[in-house]
């Protein structure tokens, strides 16, 4: 028998070309879920660009990816209310990401970490640091971004 298929507020219904910040409650990370993201990122001529995309619940952040072109970094973190700021992760295989051209980004909710893929393919991973992850039902993109989709799937 097949399992019956159906779309939660949290499953697949596009949010096309939101405004920035963009923040929306997702009703909580889990594994399996997936996050896509897709959009433009915008060069300033008046400072250093960046974009930030986070999972968050009140003041704790399980993940915070922070795309910063000056230097070509993507800076990885958690952050805990009351103690602050984690180690910083910043090593990845390549920069994925120019100014002015499209992108889609692909965040998957493993058991034990996030793994991130940008234009279908695998940038890195990002072990979990903060428990449990139900908690974590809102994510929040800032920065220097054209955002043009965000989709919610599982």
């Amino acid at each position: 028998m097949a399992k019956p298929t159906f779309q939660t507020p949290y499953d697949s219904n596009p949010i096309f070309n939101p405004p920035m910040p963009f923040v929306q409650n997702f009703g909580g990370l889990y594994p399996n879920k997936m996050i896509v993201i897709s959009g433009i990122p915008i060069s300033s001529i008046l400072r250093s660009s960046r974009f930030t995309i986070n999972f968050e619940h009140g003041d704790d952040i399980a993940f915070h990816f922070d795309v910063r072109f000056d230097g070509n970094v993507i800076v990885r973190n958690t952050q805990q209310r009351g103690i602050g700021w984690g180690r910083e992760e910043r090593d990845s295989e390549w920069f994925p990401f120019s100014h002015d051209v499209w992108f889609e980004m692909m965040i998957k909710v493993e058991t034990s970490s996030f793994k991130v893929a940008v234009n279908n393919q695998h940038l890195l991973e990002y072990c979990h640091r903060l428990q449990p992850l139900g908690r974590f039902d809102s994510l929040r993109i800032t920065g220097d971004l054209r955002l043009t989709q965000v989709r919610f799937h599982g």
